[in-house]
């Protein structure tokens, strides 16, 4: 129900969404904080993944206190979100819920 009732934004899509199969449909919500003094202080993402096997995956990411630019900070949560994805098919995985 979550997945119809919360739109895709059209920010982050390189978080949540950024390594995960083309087509996905992820219900999530971004955000972040300002950079001051090359210092990030949140850049986070949380949202519901639908898996291949018919179950969910709930995903909340925060990369705090960061002086690492954009893109490497959002390639975290990527990495993070397809490892529990990936997790979800391995032998004794099931990380998901119905």
């Amino acid at each position: 129900m979550l997945l119809q009732l919360i739109p895709e934004p059209p920010t982050g899509p390189h978080r949540l969404k950024g390594l995960l199969p083309r087509g996905t449909v992820v219900a999530y919500k971004t955000g972040s904080s300002r950079t001051v003094d090359r210092l990030t202080r949140a850049t986070h993402d949380v949202g519901l993944v639908p898996l291949p096997n018919g179950r969910h995956l709930a995903v909340a990411v925060l990369v705090a206190d960061a002086t690492a630019d954009e893109a490497v900070r959002e390639g975290v949560i990527a990495r993070i979100t397809r490892a529990a994805w990936d997790a979800d098919g391995a032998p004794g995985g099931g990380v998901g819920f119905p």
